[in-house]
């Protein structure tokens, strides 16, 4: 779905497609979860993940119709925030070369999470680590930053890609059934024209934020809690591999139906 001629949401998939930039953007990979989860918590998951966000990645590239040249990754690959963790060890390096399979070039725009970086060493200069990205008239920054004042300020660019996140939205019947959505959010920088697109998690793992059900004040991201964004009037669009695309009207019209659930 084509949010304007330079940007397109892939069907189905938390992946934005930039066409005269040859470019696809994921975010929020969290690899190693698995085993924080376990360490942290004792919960014990089947390490699935990686093959997860591979075949996803698979998907949008398809999708695309061709192999981009750039993937660019809009904050945490990686989960464990202290060190690189064994399982980070293991499957960010083999995620990498799967990726570089298809594309010639690998951006990582640092996340919170993007600390204790060795595992990519070994893929010298097909993989560029930024705390900000300016390309094709878009800012891609993770969407953690406090300083994110001054970032836009530096920048003129019209769009600004944030993820952090893990925007989903919870639909649910009078019987009790729920279902949990990744959604993009678009909506407007201040009283400007510049745009802002929050992505959803590309882990199938990761938790996220409620958009319908929380208050400004729930949010996560810097970004998204200052007066800089109006959440309600931010329009949702929900990713799912079977449904595909749903667009939703801006959050104010459907949040008190929300908030019932």
């Amino acid at each position: 779905m084509k949010i304007d001629r330079e940007i397109e949401i892939i069907r189905g998939i938390p992946a934005l497609y930039f066409p005269a930039g040859d470019a696809l953007c994921i975010a929020d990979l969290h690899l190693g979860y698995e085993e924080a989860l376990m360490e942290e918590s004792g919960i014990a998951l089947p390490s699935g993940q990686l093959k997860d966000v591979e075949q996803k990645l698979e998907a949008a590239i398809a999708s695309c119709g061709c192999e981009p040249a750039k993937l660019i990754i809009n904050g945490d690959l990686k989960h464990v925030f202290s060190e690189s963790s064994r399982q980070e060890w293991k499957e960010v390096p083999i995620f990498i070369q799967f990726a570089l399979n298809y594309v010639k070039e690998i951006i990582l725009v640092r996340g919170n999470h993007d600390t204790f970086l060795g595992p990519l060493r070994r893929f010298g200069s097909r993989i560029k680590v930024v705390n900000a990205l300016s390309y094709h008239d878009t800012l891609f920054i993770h969407g953690h930053n406090r300083d994110f004042a001054r970032i836009l300020s530096e920048s003129s660019e019209r769009t600004v890609v944030i993820a952090h996140e893990h925007p989903i939205i919870v639909l649910g019947d009078s019987v009790g059934a729920r279902v949990r959505l990744p959604c993009f959010l678009i909506g407007r920088l201040g009283a400007g024209a510049r745009r802002v697109i929050v992505m959803p998690a590309f882990s199938p793992l990761a938790g996220g934020t409620p958009v319908n059900l929380a208050s400004k004040e729930d949010f996560l991201s810097p970004i998204l809690r200052s007066p800089e964004v109006e959440i309600d009037k931010m329009e949702v669009y929900t990713v799912d591999e079977d449904v595909g695309i749903m667009a939703f009207p801006e959050l104010r019209s459907w949040k008190d139906v929300s908030l019932s659930l």
